[in-house]
């Protein structure tokens, strides 16, 4: 009888052993979960490093801001700003960006969107950058409402209004940083490839990085480009899924 109490014994403590080891497995492999004691890790004991890898394309300050996000268990915050031409939670960039956000970073990355469909000049004029301040983003990706200054305000002035913009909020916002990139093409355009180009130039001269989406759509002087384009000049369904892909994959290296 002795005998068959310590064999009995025996099995469940091999069994309690075992289950505890797969537990302890589980624990260590989750980013959420890392009990590493070195200095770099967060009082929450967070991973930085497992979210981090997919930053890699982000400038080197959204970065660090990021890691110091991550280790206070906080939330980066990206805000899309731009003309109609990004769109809406129905039909635009946000819903696939957001979502592919969600499931990459968790909580520690969000992203909302502002729309203004006037021109960069009553943007500045009306003091619509105090808006975009109280936001108070970590990045902007920036479409300067180029098809609402096109053939308006000339690009010299879109461009004067587009630093204004930069200035007064990095002066309340001296860490926000700034990504521009151009609207959707459009169809048969003369004067508004030009204008991107201007824009593109700039980004390069101000070091400001750029999204050069528009090689991934086709030509705009070809019929093609109108499968991805409404008869208003805004993208339907397909045209934002190049577009929102293009930025998912800056935002999200693999």
């Amino acid at each position: 009888m002795k005998a068959i109490i310590i064999t009995v014994l025996s099995i469940l403590l091999t069994a309690v052993l075992v289950i505890g080891n797969i537990h302890w497995g589980n624990v260590k492999t989750s980013p959420l979960n890392n009990n590493s004691n070195s200095p770099s890790s967060s009082v929450n004991n967070i991973d930085s490093d497992y979210y981090l890898k997919f930053a890699s394309a982000w400038p080197e300050d959204s970065q660090k801001q990021l890691e110091s996000a991550i280790n206070n268990d906080d939330t980066y915050h990206i805000l899309l700003l731009g003309s109609e031409s990004i769109g809406n939670l129905d039909l635009g960039l946000m819903s696939n960006l957001r979502e592919a956000l969600i499931n990459t970073y968790d909580k520690y990355v969000s992203i909302d969107s502002m729309v203004f469909n006037e021109t960069t000049s009553n943007y500045v004029l009306n003091g619509d950058t105090e808006t975009l301040i109280d936001e108070k983003p970590d990045m902007i990706i920036f479409e300067p409402f180029l098809l609402s200054d096109n053939n308006i305000i000339d690009i010299n002035t879109t461009l004067t209004n587009l630093s204004t913009i930069i200035k007064e909020t990095k002066e309340q916002l001296p860490n926000v940083t700034f990504i521009l990139q151009p609207a959707n093409p459009i169809y048969n355009a003369s004067l508004y490839p030009t204008q991107v180009a201007a824009l593109k130039e700039y980004a390069e001269s101000e070091n400001i990085t750029y999204l050069d989406h528009w090689k991934d759509w086709p030509e705009g002087d070809s019929n093609e480009i109108l499968d991805y384009i409404n008869q208003d000049g805004t993208p339907n369904k397909k045209g934002y899924e190049i577009w929102s892909n293009y930025i998912t994959y800056f935002l999200i290296s693999e």
